[in-house]
């Protein structure tokens, strides 16, 4: 029950993040958007605070849900010793996730902050430490990494994941996240190579989040086409989320586990 409340949580989140950057890209009044601006678009809703309370209560669920398939891998091959590592640091990054946005339903200050300036807060406090930039360095290389990761297992002939298997799911669930995989790859290796020309710099303004990533696409060459598509593909992955919460197999040791 806690894995699929918090699939239902991660999915909202990446569709909000989908939709608002979607609109900027096709100049319908959205803004380009990341996961805290994403949270904040809900608290000026109406019952913003509700649904921001109850987003909070999901990651935190997905937080758990992380923290258990890293210690659920019973082999030690490096593969699987490779995705404890990630399935931990993906629960630490939704549990303070869900601080942030318990910390935005209780406080307007916090409700201001963007993913661009906490990426560059966190960025400056790395590079004043007396080994800063090589850290720094070494997260941005890791995002690299992940986002070839990402897209060489959205390529893959068949896409062995707990929710393609189950007999039930429809194809297009699975086609969907293939899309958002890819869309995620090229996104996290972005901000992983402004990381890493940060840490060369040695200048935290270089850093951004997922926000100032997509302002960055929206500045290529055909920029609008291309940000939409990469919008689409974040919706496409909040989708196959909620896929993910009716029909993944929760058991980790199963299949190979969902990104």
């Amino acid at each position: 029950m806690i894995a699929r409340v918090g699939y239902v949580a991660r999915g909202v989140l990446f569709t909000c993040i989908g939709v608002l950057t979607l609109f900027a890209a096709l100049g319908l009044g959205g803004r380009e958007a990341g996961f805290q601006e994403a949270i904040r678009s809900l608290l000026q809703k109406p019952i913003g605070g509700y649904l921001a309370l109850c987003l909070g209560i999901g990651l935190l669920c997905f937080a758990v849900w992380r923290f258990i398939e890293a210690v659920a891998p019973s082999d030690q091959r490096a593969e699987s010793l490779f995705q404890r590592a990630a399935f931990a640091g993906s629960g630490l990054f939704y549990l303070g996730l869900t601080a942030w946005t318990l910390s935005a339903f209780f406080s307007a200050t916090a409700s201001r902050a963007s993913s661009d300036r906490t990426a560059r807060e966190w960025t400056g406090r790395l590079l004043e430490l007396p080994v800063g930039a090589v850290v720094t360095g070494a997260i941005g290389l890791g995002l690299i990494v992940t986002g070839a990761i990402l897209l060489v297992r959205a390529c893959k002939p068949h896409f062995k994941s707990a929710v393609a298997l189950h007999p039930r799911a429809p194809a297009l669930i699975p086609a969907l996240g293939r899309y958002g995989l890819a869309a995620r790859a090229l996104v996290y290796a972005e901000i992983g190579g402004f990381l890493v020309y940060a840490a060369f710099t040695y200048s935290s303004r270089e850093a951004k989040g997922l926000a100032g990533a997509f302002r960055t696409i929206a500045q290529w060459e055909g920029g609008p086409v291309v940000l939409s598509i990469t919008a689409l593909g974040f919706i496409a992955f909040g989708i196959y989320e909620f896929g993910a919460a009716t029909y993944r197999d929760l058991n980790p040791q199963r299949v190979e586990p969902d990104p």
